[in-house]
């Protein structure tokens, strides 16, 4: 291979970072340079700092020919060509902020053999001020080429080695030649021009990318208006070779791509993780949140922070179907990783795509196991108090107790009376062990009335767990008045093991047991209303078969307690069978809870077992049954101890008559995943809220199953709208395609004249100021053009925001601050509900009503109950609502 030119990248960002790994992979050496330290060491040790499919497994495989470094000094000692991936992010007037870009023309010498490539989206004419202050700084030999990058994130590895087109502007010099040269082995078309061109072409392509997106919506409404079907006039439209089908979604980058609200994720909140569905986050908010995000390449997933988390109306859902019994439902704009590193929308994903199952731990998981379980912190839940409970400490413990260390307990026959009591009864209550200081290592438990004495703490080992596992399996929690019983029900003669494991687990920790023997069942029941809050309310341990579910804890404990509770769960409820006789054989277990069965799967792929779902009903059953399957030699050898003892030996020599192991058809294992094939992609009925979420750094979430779907937030129309805005042309067309977006939020200005005639000297309250709930982020927020058109029409406005008011007082003039909704629409004319907040969606309208000064409620979102508003003697208004509030206007 001949000698390639050598290159220098600043910025190892999203562009650069690719660009670099790019052309190292076409042979050249190339020097990274970024300001970033902690950047720079990391990549050094050969971490990735952005999640982007391909790269990391790029960036290892070209490790030798690529070069980091902090000082810009490095790449011009061995390169002529500085390709330029800073960033360049908008400003609050739109422009976007140069000065990464200036501080790397600042740090260039004067040079003959040197040039800048510039990568980075600038505006039209900035190459032209580039050349200009090189000549007035003495270093007009300096050369300059515009390659503006078209990198989508998601497929930015394929779209640098297989790109649509190159462009090039240059000044016919030597540094475009090496340009020219550098792309020429990927046989992309090429477009050389000057330097203005290859500027405006990055922003060209984006303009009519918006313009696109916005007629679409455009047509939609008035689809609605006229009972056409947008679905189809864009079908019918995208045929045509001369408009094709892509960006003629209506309603895509207006609220995001969504998943139905019960598909589940695995969230942590306050060090706690648990799976919950989307509906439940929704209700919860989002502070302090993090779900399981996956990359390529790791040992497993990650818990991530969550930044957005939104809900929209769901108009159409489609359910994506794959091998092994996965599937989600979502809206047809979703968007999927698939097998080829390429980001697609769930409408248009095909039999031939491939989606990724998480395997592996989560990162944080522990693998200590001194975890111990305290049975007092279900007091509260069980409807106790601590004078409804007693507690036995050592005999050692108690033998100090004189009348003189009690003076201070509370009791009719007094003080001396109350020890006396205390040494010869062994017992106290709670409070009295915390005021006499007495330890209570080792001590038990029991409610006042005859309760079960319990151990102060369980130790959470691999026997507790299994207790746990053979619960889920055959466990229930029985109510008889006030008394609870925890029960676990066996095969009467053939599964005598377990009813001896669990009698003599809570024997040997000073637990009354009692064990029941039937015609059906052999039956340990522990009958103690704290043990029993403890398990259920606490533990989160269901009541019966239908609520089962594995316990909170499970998912941050070692890998040794996780097998113990799925050994327990599959020897109370699983079974194994040889496959037509043998040698294969194969592991299920079936359940009626599906929120068990979910859990099982993911718990599963922690270990790298991926087993299959199959969903059906047996004959005379009113709920659906659950099988998790887990088949293939490989997999029953990792998944022995989910098999009973005794038999153990017996399926090893079965599947080691296999003549040979064949490879799982179902899906195929690279590194931390098992690609799946989609199967099928099927309309679901729509109606309710479809939720989306967009978690920081790894753009992936894990749901339902361990099924790996993308962010819920590709780039939108907004952000396109800014890069078009930067051209700084007088763009007729595009500013009527941006002029749809904004005339809706001065819609709101009309209503309120509607009602209030002029504003001069009104009390407007704006409920909410950041673009979205659960966000700081003011950028494109409605409130920035509301609050200065109520201003300007003569309205004192006075807004609340729970988080946003920080970054929105650095954007916004004129107006007041409140502390909370209350005290903003205390003595107002009108409010306006600008951002979704919960805390304003629940607001008590009697209160509003009597705080207010007016009676005007515009809802510009559409998000409040304008029966409830209307009962609190208020007008209500809403956006395109009909009879509900809509006022033409």
């Amino acid at each position: 291979m001949a000698e390639r030119e050598p290159i220098g990248v600043v910025g190892t960002g999203y562009v650069g970072l690719v660009t670099a790994a790019g052309f190292a992979e076409l042979g050249n050496e190339v020097w990274c340079v970024d300001i970033d330290a902690d950047k720079i060491a990391r990549l050094k040790r050969g971490e990735i700092p952005i999640y982007e499919p391909g790269l990391e497994e790029l960036v290892a495989r070209n490790r030798e020919r690529m070069h980091f470094s902090t000082d810009i000094a490095d790449a011009l000692a061995h390169a002529r060509l500085l390709f330029v991936a800073v960033g360049t992010p908008p400003t609050y007037s739109g422009d976007p902020d140069l000065s990464a870009v200036h501080a790397v023309v600042e740090a260039m010498p004067p040079s003959d053999r040197h040039a800048l490539v510039m990568k980075s989206t600038v505006p039209v004419g900035t190459g032209a001020a580039i050349k200009r202050h090189f000549v007035e700084q003495g270093k007009g030999d300096f050369r300059y080429v515009s390659c503006p990058e078209f990198l989508r994130e998601g497929s930015a590895v394929n779209d640098f080695l297989h790109p649509d087109r190159v462009v090039v502007g240059d000044d016919g010099d030597w540094a475009g030649d090496a340009v020219v040269e550098l792309y020429a082995p990927l046989g992309a078309p090429l477009v050389r021009t000057d330097i203005a061109s290859a500027e405006m072409v990055k922003l060209a392509a984006n303009a009519f990318l918006a313009t696109k997106i916005s007629f679409i919506n455009e047509i939609a409404n008035v689809c609605e208006e006229t009972g056409a079907d947008v679905i189809e006039v864009a079908r019918g439209m995208g045929l045509d070779n001369r408009i094709g089908p892509k960006f003629l979604q209506a309603g895509i980058g207006f609220g995001g791509s969504c998943l139905a609200g019960d598909e589940t994720v695995l969230a942590r909140r306050g060090g706690r993780a648990r799976i919950t569905t989307l509906e439940r986050l929704w209700d919860e908010g989002a502070e302090d949140l993090e779900v399981l995000a996956w990359r390529p390449g790791r040992e497993g997933p990650e818990f991530l922070p969550v930044i957005e988390l939104s809900r929209v109306d769901a108009d159409e859902l489609l359910e994506v179907r794959t091998t092994m019994g996965r599937r989600v439902v979502c809206t047809p704009d979703h968007p999927f990783v698939v097998g080829d590193g390429e980001i697609k929308l769930a409408r248009e994903l095909t039999t031939e795509d491939r989606v990724p199952l998480a395997l592996g731990p989560a990162s944080t998981a522990s693998e200590e196991s001194e975890l111990r379980l305290y049975t007092l912190a279900a007091l509260e839940l069980a409807g106790l108090t601590e004078s409804d409970v007693i507690v036995r400490p050592a005999a050692r413990h108690l033998a100090g107790v004189f009348a003189e260390q009690a003076s201070g307990l509370d009791h009719p026959r007094g003080a001396a009376a109350r020890a006396a009591d205390i040494r010869r009864s062994g017992a106290l209550r709670p409070d009295e062990s915390a005021l006499l200081e007495i330890p209570l290592e080792g001590a038990s438990a029991a409610t006042a009335r005859n309760g079960t004495h319990l151990p102060l703490t369980i130790e959470a080992d691999e026997a507790f767990w299994r207790i746990v596992g053979l619960y889920i399996a055959e466990g229930c929690c029985i109510a008889d008045g006030r008394r609870r019983r925890l029960t676990w029900s066996f095969h009467p003669t053939r599964e005598e093991h377990l009813v001896d494991e669990v009698a003599g687990f809570w024997r040997a920790r000073g637990v009354k047991v009692d064990v029941r023997r039937g015609g059906t069942a052999a039956s340990v029941v522990v009958s103690s209303r704290l043990l029993a809050s403890w398990w259920t309310n606490w533990l989160g341990l269901g009541r019966n078969a239908c609520e089962q579910r594995l316990p909170d804890l499970i998912w941050d404990q070692p890998a040794a307690s996780r097998r113990a509770l799925l050994s327990g769960l599959f020897e109370g409820d699983g079974s194994w069978s040889p496959v037509n006789g043998g040698p294969r054989v194969i592991v299920e277990m079936g359940t009626v809870s599906d929120e068990l069965a979910d859990g099982v799967l993911r718990l599963l792929a922690m270990d790298g077992i991926v087993a299959s779902r199959r969903t059906g009903r047996t004959k005379r059953s009113t709920k659906d049954t659950h099988w998790v399957r887990i088949s293939g030699a490989d997999q029953i050898e990792r998944a022995i101890h989910l098999v009973p003892k005794r038999d153990r030996p017996g399926v090893l020599a079965s599947i080691a008559r296999q003549a040979e192991r064949i490879a799982p058809t179902g899906y195929a294992r690279e590194g931390n995943a098992a690609w799946v094939r989609v199967t099928s992609i099927e309309p679901r009925p729509a109606g309710g809220h479809a939720y989306s979420m967009e978690v920081s750094g790894l753009h992936t979430v894990v749901t339902t199953g361990g099924l790996v779907v993308h962010n819920c937030f590709p780039k939108d129309v907004l952000g396109l709208k800014q890069l078009a805005g930067n051209s700084g042309y007088h763009f007729q067309l595009l500013n009527a395609v941006i002029e749809v977006n904004e005339l809706q939020k001065r819609r709101v200005i009309n209503k309120l004249h509607k009602y209030l005639g002029s504003l001069v000297g009104k009390r407007i309250a704006l409920l909410g100021l950041a673009f979205k709930p659960n966000t700081d982020d003011m950028r494109e927020a409605s409130s920035l053009v509301l609050s200065a058109r109520l201003q300007a029409d003569g309205a004192h406005v006075v807004a609340h925001d729970p988080v946003a008011e920080d970054e929105a007082r650095r954007l916004i003039s004129g107006v007041e601050f409140a502390d909370g909704p209350l005290e903003a629409v205390r003595g107002a004319d009108a409010v306006v509900l600008v951002t979704e907040w919960k805390q304003f969606t629940e607001l008590d309208w009697n209160e509003v009503a009597e705080a207010m000064a007016g009676d005007v409620v515009i809802d510009g979102r559409n998000a409040l109950d304008p029966a409830a508003v209307r009962a609190a003697g208020l007008r209500y208004e809403g956006v395109g609502r009909g009879r509900n509030g809509s006022v033409s206007v």
